[in-house]
C-alpha cells in the first residue's frame, strides 16, 4: 500500500475527535524534529527551527522558521472538526425503561447516517487527582452506544420522507435502565480513565462510529471512513510540513506554516476558529521575534500566500444534476481548485494559476469545482483567513462522496497526489 494511504488510515483511526486528531498531527510532527513553543513564553531571539504552538487542544500551527530573517509565509489551513452528535453537560436520563443520553447536533451532520450504527464515546475529561483538575484524552474503543431507527411497520412512509427532530429522535441508547446499576457517562469514562466516578468534574463528549476506515473497491481504489472531512487535509498538510523539515528546508526566504483550526463546520466563530486571532498573532510573534519590525512584517505577510485545503464534492453519479455540468471533479483524478464569485471559496485566477503551476511541476493532474448557481454554496476557512491576514489564497480540496456522512468516502490515489503538491509549495 502506497505509505502516504497507510498513514492517513493510522491517523483517522487515531483521531475520533478534534482533540485527538491534534494529538496525532503533534505525535508526527514531533517525530520530525518540531517542539512546542508556549505563547505565554517570549518568544524574542527566536531562533530557525520547526515548533509548534497549539491552542485548546483541538487547534495547532506548526512552523518552519527559516535560518534568515523570512521574506514571508508559505500557509496550508485546514480543520479539525467533522459534523457529529456531542453530548450536553448533564446527559443521563431513563426513558421507557432505556438509559439514554442527551446528545446536541454539531454542524451540518447527515443525520439518518447516524442511524443504527455501531457508536461509542470519546472527547476529554477534566478529572480531580490530588485537589488539582487536570485534562485528559478519552476514548471508549468498544460499541456502547446506539441511535435505533423506528421500524418500518411503524412508520409506512419512511422509504419516502425520513423526518428526524433532532431534540427526541436522535437520543442514543446506552442499555436498559437500572436502579441496582443505573447507566451514567460518568461512570462509564472514569472507568476508561481508571478512577472514581466522583473524580470526573466535567467532559467535551461525542459520538463516534467505532467503524474504522478501510480500502474498498473492486479494484482497491476507493476509501472509506469517518471524517475524511477534513482530516484527510490535516494528513497532507502535516506530512507535507513534516517531510519538507527533514529534507532541511530552512534555508528558504519563507516561514512554512500548517495551521488546523476547530471550530470550521460551525462557522469558525471561536477562540479556536479560523476568524480569531490565533495565526495572525502567532505569525506576528514570529516576525517579532526573529528581528523584524512591524513594518517588515506587513511586508512579509504581502509576499505571502495560503492553500486553504478542504475536501471538495466529487460527481454523484446518482445524482449528476446536482452539479455545474462543466465543473464534475472524479475520484483519483487528483486535486481540485474551487472558485465561487460570492466569495464562499477564496480563490482567485491568480491563485488558481499558482495551483496548478504546482501541480504540473509536481507532475499531479488538477481538477476544478464551481458549485450549481441555483444551490447555496458550502464554504472553508478560506476566506476567513485571506481577509484577516490580507494574504491572496487559493481553495482546494480532495473529490469525495457522501460529504457530512457519519462514513464518508474518497479515492485512494488522491491523499499522496495532494501531499505531493503541498510539498512543493513549501518548496516554492
Amino acid at each position: 500500500m502506497d505509505p502516504v494511504l497507510q498513514d492517513l488510515l493510522d491517523f483517522l483511526e487515531a483521531s475520533p475527535t478534534p482533540m485527538h486528531a491534534v494529538a496525532s498531527a503533534t505525535a508526527r510532527l514531533t517525530g520530525a524534529g518540531f517542539r512546542a513553543l508556549s505563547e505565554t513564553d517570549s518568544w524574542e531571539g527566536l531562533e530557525a527551527g520547526r515548533y509548534l504552538v497549539s491552542i485548546g487542544g483541538t487547534s495547532l500551527v506548526a512552523l518552519v522558521v527559516p535560518s534568515k530573517k523570512h521574506d514571508g509565509f508559505r500557509i496550508v489551513g485546514a480543520h479539525t472538526d467533522s459534523p457529529n452528535l456531542r453530548l450536553k453537560p448533564r446527559p443521563d436520563y431513563t426513558k421507557e425503561g432505556y438509559a439514554q443520553v442527551g446528545v446536541e447536533v454539531y454542524g451540518g451532520a447527515l443525520l439518518n447516517s447516524w442511524l443504527d450504527r455501531d457508536l461509542s464515546l470519546a472527547g476529554r475529561a477534566t478529572v480531580l487527582v490530588d485537589g488539582a483538575t487536570e485534562t485528559r484524552l478519552v476514548r471508549i474503543r468498544r460499541p456502547i452506544a446506539r441511535v435505533a431507527q423506528l421500524a418500518i411497520h411503524l412508520d409506512r412512509d419512511v422509504n419516502d420522507k425520513l423526518a428526524l427532530n433532532r431534540q427526541e429522535h436522535l437520543a442514543p441508547l446506552l442499555g436498559l435502565a437500572s436502579e441496582a446499576a443505573p447507566v451514567s457517562v460518568a461512570a462509564l469514562v472514569a472507568a476508561e480513565l481508571g478512577v472514581d466516578a466522583a473524580a470526573v468534574v466535567g467532559h467535551e463528549l461525542m459520538l463516534y462510529d467505532t467503524l474504522g476506515p478501510a480500502v474498498g473497491g473492486a479494484g482497491a481504489e476507493l476509501l472509506f471512513s469517518a471524517r475524511l472531512d477534513n482530516l484527510a487535509m490535516c494528513h497532507a498538510g502535516v506530512t507535507a510540513i513534516a517531510e519538507a523539515a527533514r529534507a532541511g528546508s530552512t534555508d528558504g526566504d519563507f516561514a512554512q506554516v500548517v495551521a488546523l483550526f476547530d471550530h470550521e463546520e460551525i462557522g469558525s466563530e471561536s477562540v479556536y476558529g479560523a476568524h480569531s486571532a490565533f495565526l495572525p498573532r502567532v505569525l506576528e510573534r514570529v516576525s517579532l521575534g526573529r528581528g523584524l519590525s512591524r513594518e517588515g512584517h506587513l511586508r512579509a505577510l504581502a509576499r505571502s500566500a495560503c492553500v486553504s485545503a478542504d475536501m471538495a464534492h466529487a460527481v454523484h453519479p446518482n445524482y449528476p444534476d446536482r452539479h455545474e455540468p462543466r465543473h464534475k471533479p472524479r475520484l483519483n483524478e487528483g486535486p481540485v481548485v474551487k472558485v465561487n464569485s460570492q466569495q464562499r471559496y477564496a480563490t482567485s485566477a491568480s491563485t488558481a494559476a499558482m495551483f496548478a503551476a504546482l501541480c504540473k511541476s509536481a507532475d499531479v493532474p488538477v481538477q476544478h469545482y464551481a458549485h450549481r448557481t441555483d444551490l447555496p454554496c458550502g464554504s472553508t476557512i478560506g476566506p476567513i483567513a485571506s481577509t484577516l491576514l490580507g494574504i491572496p489564497t487559493v481553495d482546494v480540496g480532495n473529490p469525495m462522496l457522501s460529504m457530512h456522512s457519519a462514513r464518508e468516502m474518497a479515492g485512494t490515489l488522491d491523499p499522496a497526489l495532494m501531499t505531493r503538491v503541498l510539498g512543493r509549495f513549501f518548496a516554492a
